[in-house]
């Protein structure tokens, strides 16, 4: 499949999914939503240890494409909703670690896409906000299902329904982001966060996002004894004079 809309490639151990629709601010339209399902249903997690998420410096994603939604029939929207649910619920599946690297604007659909990463990284520049209710709508990408689970409640009802921008000191309050960056340092973060990644031993991650997976599965009980058994298998695996030496 010929991208349009993203770009991707692998590099380094790392796989990089870029938005490239600059000229809407990677506003993400139904082409671009199909692309990314075809690059993640594709992905090799075999020889990487991450996937980094990317927009560009103006904007990380201006939201979804309201006016290409608004053409749509019923039955068409529903079925098009669904697909980019499931598509956007692909990145928690995915076996290693999925961050996002936000630059400027991050809203609607730009930000329901953030909310399915499992860390995210903003500039200081960067802007939030859940616009939807402003047009009569709500967010239709998993917005009022995980915003509230990532911060909490209040604050999700506040901006939910008021629909207000928030910047990212706030978000990182609200633990939206893990870690804000100045924004001329941001190129920077994200050289940092490669050559950790390229060197992190890849069993290990792949462990703790398995039990991340699990969180919402499985009882108490049977995340220790998962935790467990893979701490096991990793001591075993990687040999206890190795990571003895890493700790003395």
């Amino acid at each position: 499949m010929k991208y349009y809309y993203i770009r991707f490639e692998k590099k380094n151990k790392i796989a990089y999914l870029h938005f490239h629709r600059l000229d809407k601010l990677n506003a993400i339209n139904f082409e671009m939503v199909r692309e990314i399902n075809h690059a993640l249903s594709n992905v090799d997690t075999s020889d990487i240890n991450a996937l980094f998420i990317q927009g560009h410096q103006k904007a990380f994603s201006a939201g979804g494409d309201l006016k290409e939604m608004q053409q749509l029939e019923k039955t068409e929207a529903r079925k098009r909703i669904m697909y980019i649910h499931n598509t956007f619920k692909m990145l928690k599946k995915i076996e290693v670690p999925v961050i996002s690297f936000i630059q400027g604007i991050c809203f609607g659909g730009g930000l329901e896409f953030a909310l399915h990463t499992d860390i995210r990284i903003c500039s200081s520049e960067s802007k939030f906000a859940f616009p939807e209710v402003k047009y009569g709508m709500i967010p239709g990408a998993g917005g009022t299902v995980l915003f509230a689970k990532q911060t909490n409640e209040a604050a999700a009802a506040f901006y939910l329904l008021t629909g207000e921008e928030f910047t990212a000191d706030h978000a990182l309050r609200l633990n939206l982001v893990q870690k804000v960056v100045i924004a001329d340092n941001f190129e920077k973060e994200v050289e940092l966060q490669e050559k950790y990644f390229i060197n992190a031993n890849s069993d290990s991650l792949k462990a703790i996002k398995h039990q991340m997976l699990n969180y919402n599965s499985k009882t108490t009980e049977e995340l220790y004894y998962d935790e467990a058994q893979l701490f096991n298998e990793l001591l075993m695996k990687n040999g206890k004079d190795e990571i003895l030496k890493k700790f003395l």
